[in-house]
């Protein structure tokens, strides 16, 4: 058996310390649980955030994770916004049931496209791409932003296979 790693978010966020025969699965897979981690430092601090600020970036996380009803990771993704410089002002970002009125255009269209991918992925063409350019996203914005939903997604479906396990 490998010897345990420290606790990455999705241990914390379902309290996994309780429950050491979920531990010891994860640390089946203590690679994965890596990969994992590692991915989230990626996708939420990155070393160079560029045009998505980390509260920004945490925003967006939250709201994901609140279209998905993934109560642990949502407040997570808050928290994380809250300590956030600039966070306070991107809280409404988080609550899905905001509209944008009032945000610029980027923001718009960022929002509108973490929305169809989380909820419809098959839904999303090259139009909706198109859509963030014009709002004056450029490709690495667009790469950024696609790992950040492709991760945020990720981890809100291994934490929901893992609650289930947790509470069975």
């Amino acid at each position: 058996m490998t010897a345990p790693s420290t606790n990455d978010v999705i241990d914390t966020v379902l309290g996994l310390d309780r429950f050491p025969d979920l531990q010891a699965l994860r640390e089946e897979r203590a690679k994965l649980k890596h990969l994992s981690q590692t991915s989230y430092q990626a996708a939420l601090r990155p070393a160079e955030p560029r045009n998505f600020s980390y509260a920004l970036r945490a925003a967006l996380a939250a709201r994901m994770a609140a279209l998905w009803k993934s109560q642990e990771l949502s407040a997570h993704f808050r928290e994380l916004l809250e300590s956030e410089e600039g966070g306070s002002a991107l809280v409404w970002i988080a609550n899905p049931g905001n509209g944008a009125e009032g945000a610029d255009t980027r923001l718009v269209a960022i929002l509108a496209h973490v929305d169809l991918v989380t909820l419809s992925p098959k839904e999303a063409t090259r139009a909706n791409i198109e859509k963030l350019t014009a709002a004056g996203l450029d490709d690495r914005d667009i790469v950024a932003l696609a790992g950040l939903i492709a991760f945020v997604n990720y981890q809100v479906l291994v934490v929901a296979g893992l609650k289930m396990l947790r509470d069975n």
